[in-house]
């Protein structure tokens, strides 16, 4: 989609501190009528619409170019400095790059299995300003600043436990004033630590200035779970949960904001995964822990690499703003590409656009331009809308596939749909079965050889 240039706004607009929505949910203690609210959409239209992004609207390219930071590494997350605009993102430190305390250089891999960050100060037009390294804190997926005093303050993970193979991740969470060329290694004095989880692993946080919260996500792979605090309680140590869910969803990275947590996932292009890719945004109700919201992310598909990175809320004079990115540039240093949504949505009402469905025009016509294939997709259920006749009137048969859909809507196992048929000639049942495969393939199953038109007004779920 075309993207226009946006700067990075510097000025900090007061946003209304809001109220929980509902009592707070223990995980896997879910009130007994919450998921019945979710399946209506009805959890969604309780949210306040500021807090509520519209993951359908067009998003804005926050520098109108992908732009490098210091290290030639992914970036991990993003955050601003609610006072001065200014970005923060975290990447690991290069391989073979040597510190000014440092005797020698490490060997590759020996700064992800450490856990050695790079802090970039990121100005308004995409320049690096500064930077601040981080030893043994862990591999940079939360981020949140804090202005304090007339300085940024970094709330990140630290007390990371060195691995031998892979990347280390941190056990606790890490407050730090951002000092331009700084070198801090975990454990030092300068490093405020909070432990809201003892005996966890890979712990995260997301700082939400503007409600006075702050969320942690915790927990080994495939039980990670989220906990959202008071701010004010958290810094007194205070590690009383206001709300805790079970996270869903691999993750690359996420946020809090007002009664919503955003989590966005997906991989790079890559043979398995070819454009559109597999990048998806995962929204959930934090009074409920349900998903309220799960949608595809269709933003700068252009890109020649296109890895899921980084999420976060900011304040902008045109109000809160979700900002989202890619790392990109697949050979040579990675380079971040952000982008950002600022229209909001009640979460009331269907309004999702309808979507055209590639398929053979020499052997398919539609009935007309309202019947053209196409679907729309609201959370895990594709809707699918056809009418198609063969250009050469050749009889259907059996097990016939019509088109092939897009690897981000097709389903984790196949699954049978009813549609409808001409009723010219046609003197029993005027439907006909539908089948779409793991493969995306959508068939059609009927040994009767009859001619005309087949439709489908149909759904079915991707997982």
């Amino acid at each position: 989609m075309p993207l226009t240039r946006r700067t990075v706004l510097t000025a900090m607009v007061a946003a209304p501190v809001l109220a929980p929505a509902g009592t707070a949910v223990a995980a896997g203690h879910q009130a007994p009528h919450a998921a019945a609210l979710v399946a209506e959409g009805g959890a969604g239209a309780l949210l306040n619409a500021q807090n509520r992004f519209d993951l359908r609207a067009q998003p804005v390219d926050l520098f109108g170019r992908e732009i490098p930071l210091k290290q030639g590494r992914v970036h991990q997350q993003v955050s601003f400095d609610p006072v001065t605009g200014l970005a923060y993102v975290t990447q690991l430190i290069s391989d073979g790059r040597r510190l000014a305390d440092e005797t020698a250089v490490l060997p590759d891999g020996e700064r992800g299995r450490r856990g050695d960050l790079c802090v970039n100060e990121v100005a308004p037009d995409g320049t690096v300003r500064a930077v601040m390294y981080l030893r043994g804190v862990g591999h940079g997926g939360g981020l949140g600043v804090e202005h304090v005093d007339g300085r940024p303050w970094l709330w990140l993970e630290t007390d990371a436990t060195p691995v031998s193979d892979g990347f280390a991740y941190g056990k606790r969470i890490g407050r730090v004033a951002f000092t331009p060329d700084a070198i801090v290694d975990a454990g030092s004095s300068l490093i405020e630590v909070y432990d809201p989880v003892p005996g966890s692993a890979g712990v995260t946080p997301s700082l939400d200035v503007a409600h006075g919260r702050i969320g942690v996500r915790h927990g080994a792979p495939g039980t990670e779970e989220y906990r959202v605090y008071d701010l004010a309680a958290f810094k007194a140590r205070t590690f009383t949960a206001l709300y805790s869910f079970p996270a869903r969803y691999r993750t690359q990275a996420w946020c809090l904001y007002g009664d919503l947590v955003y989590q966005n996932e997906g991989g790079a292009y890559s043979a398995t995964n070819p454009r559109p890719g597999n990048s998806w945004w995962n929204v959930y109700d934090i009074t409920t822990g349900q998903i309220i919201e799960r949608s595809f992310n269709t933003t700068a598909l252009d890109l020649s690499h296109r890895e899921t990175e980084a999420i976060t809320v900011r304040q902008t004079p045109n109000g809160p703003q979700l900002v989202f990115g890619f790392a990109t540039q697949e050979t040579g240093p990675r380079q971040m590409a952000l982008y950002g949504i600022t229209s909001t949505t009640d979460g009331t009402g269907d309004h999702v656009p309808w979507t055209p469905l590639d398929y053979d025009v020499a052997t398919y016509k539609p009935n007309s331009d309202n019947y053209v294939p196409q679907y729309r997709q609201l959370g895990n259920r594709i809707d699918l809308h056809l009418r198609v006749s063969r250009v050469n009137g050749a009889a259907w048969t059996n097990g016939e596939t019509i088109l092939t859909l897009p690897p981000h809507i097709r389903p984790n196992r196949t699954q049978g749909m009813v549609g409808q048929i001409t009723g010219s000639g046609v003197t029993d049942s005027l439907t006909v079965r539908w089948e779409v495969l793991t493969d995306g393939s959508l068939r059609i199953f009927d040994q009767r050889g009859f001619t005309g038109w087949i439709g489908l007004d149909a759904g079915y779920f991707t997982s």
